[in-house]
């Protein structure tokens, strides 16, 4: 059988990913509504909406640039990226107005969740498509084991160590989010190397790394959007509540590094499989 060269724009199994990933978001959505009572709390819930959302995004614009603009000019394949991710960031946006729909710069949330499905299906501009698609189906991976410990976290707490003191409790929340993080990412590198493996395609080893490190960078994209996108909601908790604003503010560098450790581990891993797999000079 003759080794496939070209990158394909309609990677195999990519309709699956997309359906994963909306899957991913609408169990997101599901979760937060009916448990955004105020402004506070949706300060705290739109991060974790924005990142299945800029994963979806990513996937459908995939979709939408192998069928419309297949090897097209850059500015082209941005337009139906975009085009392609607009309909998830509505979706996102509608479940987020349903779970937060009466309080203080709705508007302002509404339109950072739009935006994001735009961004991730801009993403799907890049080169070679297959990393972005195997990247978007580590995501949902990453995503869908942050869901599960989020279930399980009481449980998972008192594995780590809580005594039901103040102190030890912040550690074992500690302890979990680490290993919560570091699984993440490897098992994320992992996937985005088996994927790629059975695209047939001849891809160049960087691409790899890049798919591993795909998940991470969405992580970041979407803490960066929603600290953006959530000033005016901050500012409007702190009005309320200084208490309330210090914690959510507290949240961004626990996102970023969670962000940090997705990427780096991700793409660590999935170097490291490929790089077993070269072939000897």
């Amino acid at each position: 059988m003759t080794e496939r060269t070209a990158d394909l724009w309609r990677p195999a199994r990519a309709v699956f990913v997309a359906g994963f990933a909306l899957v991913l978001l609408f169990l997101t959505l599901f979760s937060a509504y009916g448990h955004v009572p105020g402004p506070a709390v949706a300060a705290l819930v739109l991060p974790g909406v924005l990142t299945p959302t800029l994963i979806a995004g990513a996937a459908l614009g995939v979709l939408a640039v192998g069928r419309f603009a297949p090897e097209a000019q850059w500015r082209r394949r941005l337009l139906y990226g975009g085009l392609g991710g607009l309909p998830v960031g509505l979706l996102a946006m509608g479940g987020m107005l349903a779970a937060y729909h009466t309080g203080p710069s709705v508007a302002y949330v509404a339109t950072t969740v739009a935006v994001a499905g735009v961004l991730g299906g801009l993403i799907a501009a890049a080169q070679p498509v297959s990393a972005i698609v195997a990247g978007a189906a580590a995501g949902v991976l990453a995503s869908a084991i942050g869901l599960l410990v989020a279930y399980f976290q009481n449980d998972l707490v008192n594995l780590f160590g809580n005594q039901e003191t103040v102190g030890s409790m912040a550690d074992a929340s500690y302890r979990l989010q680490l290993t919560t993080s570091i699984v993440s990412g490897l098992a994320a590198g992992a996937l985005a190397f088996g994927y790629l493996r059975r695209t047939g395609l001849a891809l160049p080893w960087p691409a790899y790394p890049l798919a591993g490190a795909v998940p991470g960078l969405l992580t970041l994209g979407a803490a960066l959007v929603g600290w953006i996108g959530g000033l005016p909601l901050s500012h409007a908790v702190a009005r309320d509540s200084e208490f309330d604003a210090a914690i959510i503010a507290n949240r961004l560098p626990e996102q970023v590094n969670h962000g940090l450790i997705l990427l780096f581990a991700g793409a660590f891993l999935a170097m490291i499989l490929v790089g077993r797999t070269l072939k000897r000079a």
